[in-house]
């Protein structure tokens, strides 16, 4: 965790520096102490020589205040935290850390009382500048036309054209295809009509990290922003949809075409750590397709019956063909070809959802009904979205998951796999290494953290 340092001490016992640090969406101030005694530690055969234990801890504005006001009481407090190491205020541990003997607190919860309330604080002033704003920009991902998604949870909005562009740029040199799109105050915040936050909502976004014309950042809610005073627009205007597997759709397409950067120091544990994601991202959609209602194209007929919109998508839509090798070909007898396939055209919600001069009314329709109208009259399966760059096609392999899905979720009903991601969850910690074989999609976390 990187402090940008704005003031280093030292004296007999530790040295320590004070400054920022870029934590949880929004700067704090904090504090690292570095103790070459040694005393944060919790057993000496712990430490590896020519090393110092190390320990990040958050201070409040006052007592970051006093390396230009009080050094001797910024003194005694960074005393205070290498010897009774406060949980409460540790941010990041570097060595040996003990974990014995740390107090609750220091100061009595004044800490934490004042970090809640200063991030309250940091929230609403973004809210409004961001509400307030003539113009917004949002990095797009060109292979999906969404909000491109960092740590499977949050995007990200810019208050300065300019800064969004650089960061988009650093993107685009990896080769990841990244657009910069604007929203104007209309879009954001007018009282006649949707507001972009509320369609992000609709499409599953819980979360926009925000760049104010400072850099300085701020984590919200979407939700936040909706209940916001400044917020005048239409708040009950949302459209019918499944966010949850929206969002999880987004994750899975733009895991899939965002370019894999290979690591040479262990390529194979690389390999392995993708496989564990794009599995744990594959839990995310079945889970979300499992209880999931879709928007269903329909017609009523003359006789009374209601009749679904069925969809031909030729064969080599749905997969790319895939040349035989050379030693191969002589063996391998020409394959027949591929046949074209028939959808049911489903939607998860009514932004999606397309119907030709309005020929076909939506009808809400579960999934298990889907299936059996699928089976019922021969067809391949359901086309999610059609005319998304997300589309996806859910066949009796994707049926028989979710049966799969179902099955291990009524054995383990009171267990806590399936929580939402949490909002600090790296890459690396996102995919479960200790799913059973036999259950490729259930939902875990991984033990391997770095």
């Amino acid at each position: 965790m990187q402090l940008k340092f704005q003031a280093i001490f030292k004296n007999d016992d530790l040295n320590y520096s004070v400054g920022t640090v870029a934590l949880q969406g929004y700067e704090e101030f904090a504090m690292r102490v570095v103790d070459p005694t040694h005393i944060i530690m919790t057993d000496p055969e712990t430490w590896t020589p020519g090393t110092d234990p190390s320990a990040l801890f958050g201070l409040t504005e006052e007592e970051y205040g006093w390396k230009d006001t009080n050094p001797e009481k910024l003194d005694e407090l960074a005393q205070k935290m290498r010897t009774e190491i406060p949980s409460d205020r540790i941010l990041a541990e570097q060595g040996a850390v003990r974990k014995k003997d740390r107090a609750a607190s220091i100061d009595y919860g004044k800490y934490v009382r004042y970090r809640k309330e200063n991030a309250e604080k940091r929230c609403n002033e973004a809210i409004s500048r961001m509400l307030a704003a003539e113009e917004l920009y949002c990095m797009y991902s060109g292979e999906t036309n969404k909000p491109y998604v960092f740590q499977y949870s949050f995007f990200q909005m810019f208050e300065d054209k300019n800064v969004a562009m650089e960061a988009a740029n650093e993107y685009r040199k990896r080769n990841i295809p990244i657009l910069v799109s604007s929203f104007t105050h209309d879009q954001i915040n007018s009282a006649d009509a949707k507001s972009v936050f509320q369609e992000l909502i609709v499409l599953g976004y819980p979360l926009v990290m925000f760049f104010d014309a400072d850099q300085h950042q701020v984590m919200i809610q979407l939700k936040d922003i909706i209940k916001h005073n400044d917020y005048v627009g239409q708040k009950n205007n949302l459209v019918y949809g499944n966010p949850k597997l929206d969002f999880a759709i987004t994750n899975l397409y733009q895991f899939l075409r965002t370019p894999k950067i290979v690591e040479t120091s262990d390529p194979e544990k690389h390999k392995q750590r993708l496989v564990n994601m794009l599995n744990f991202m594959e839990s995310r959609f079945i889970e979300s397709l499992s209880d999931a209602r879709f928007l269903v194209p329909t017609k009523t007929l003359p006789d009374g019956r209601v009749s679904p919109a069925v969809i031909k998508v030729p064969a080599q839509n749905l997969q790319a063909q895939k040349a035989p090798a050379a030693e191969e070909q002589s063996e391998q007898a020409e394959a027949p070809a591929a046949e074209d396939k028939s959808f049911l055209p489903v939607f998860t919600n009514g932004m999606e959802f397309v119907s030709d001069k309005d020929q076909y009314k939506a009808v809400v329709i579960p999934l298990d009904d889907l299936v059996k109208m699928v089976r019922e009259t021969k067809l391949d399966g359901i086309l999610i979205n059609m005319r998304s760059k997300c589309a996806v096609p859910c066949g009796e392999e994707r049926f028989a998951q979710v049966e799969k899905y179902r099955a291990w979720k009524a054995e383990h009903q009171g267990e806590t796999q399936n929580e939402e991601i949490p909002d600090s969850m790296k890459d690396s910690e996102a995919a479960g290494v200790d799913a059973p074989a036999d259950a490729p999609f259930v939902p875990t976390e991984s033990q391997d953290k770095e």
